[in-house]
């Protein structure tokens, strides 16, 4: 059976170890990272009556949407701060 190596020097305490950051690169701001407004999934499952789906379905088909652009439009309406690209279809073409 393999053992491991006793470690040969105690670890700094979180304070001597931000004395430490601080001697070494002492003019370095705190790191923030601003993360893009990428593409992200939000699965919803709604427990909808199949009329329910069917008016959905029909009201998106009589306006020319997709049910997301349905849905996204609808939150708009709500006050919910819907992006512009989130509004277009993106369906792949047939």
């Amino acid at each position: 059976m393999k053992t491991l190596k006793p470690r040969t020097t105690a670890r700094p305490s979180a304070a001597e170890a931000l004395r430490i950051a601080a001697v070494q690169a002492p003019s370095l701001p705190p790191t923030h990272t601003v993360l893009a407004d990428r593409s992200a999934t939000l699965n919803l499952r709604l427990r909808l009556r199949l009329s329910t789906v069917a008016a959905i379905t029909a009201e998106a088909l009589q306006r020319g949407l997709t049910q997301k652009q349905l849905v996204c439009q609808a939150l708009a309406a709500a006050g919910v701060a819907i992006t512009a690209s989130d509004l277009e279809d993106h369906s792949p073409s047939t």
